[in-house]
């Protein structure tokens, strides 16, 4: 009598998950659009960039929204993001007064705010490696919703140097991994 009670749980869920069709496991799977490796690109430049142990912040706007239109072909696509991570940056060296690489700099920070959101950590790299004129950052998992929905978006890289830097400019290259609320899938396929 006790076997029959234990097997019938298992016997239930077998029943349930035997009644799926293909088409509802495929219902399922198709609710989540993921949009990998989204291209966006940015300049910051400072005039003067002092020795610092306090990582004096530059900033730059950016515009995640025109970069999911560009990618999905649709200006709605940023009202149904559900996940919005940064991927992948590369920091490069674009021109700086006497400096050639990146050795002026011991770490790099770089976060995101809003004119409504604090300050959010996303990437860094404690240790910049010496001779080198473009850099990747170790990216932190954090999603990034509101603030990618937010007009006011500002990068923030933050550098703790080692000498003086006038006339710094360098170029973030950045892939954002996003999913995409199932509502808009039908519209985005059609």
């Amino acid at each position: 009598m006790n076997k029959k009670f234990f097997l019938l749980p298992i016997l239930f869920l077998g029943l349930f998950l035997g009644s799926c069709s293909d088409d509802d496991v495929e219902e399922v799977v198709d609710r989540i659009r993921t949009i990998d490796d989204i291209p966006v690109s940015e300049t910051a430049s400072v005039d003067y960039l002092p020795i610092n142990l306090f990582e004096i912040p530059i900033e730059t706007d950016v515009n995640l929204r025109q970069a999911l239109e560009d990618e999905t072909g649709t200006d709605e696509t940023i009202d149904q993001v559900e996940d919005i991570e940064l991927d992948d940056l590369d920091i490069t060296l674009v021109s700086a007064d006497d400096q050639e690489n990146f050795d002026f700099v011991n770490s790099v920070t770089l976060g995101v705010r809003t004119d409504e959101l604090t300050y959010k950590e996303i990437a860094h790299l404690d240790e910049v490696p010496t001779g080198q004129t473009t850099i990747e950052l170790s990216t932190t998992d954090e999603y990034l919703d509101d603030y990618a929905k937010s007009e006011s978006l500002k990068l923030v890289i933050k550098f703790e140097s080692t000498e003086d830097a006038n006339n710094l400019e360098v170029r973030l290259d950045m892939e954002f991994d996003a999913k995409i609320d199932p509502s808009l899938i039908d519209y985005i396929n059609a």
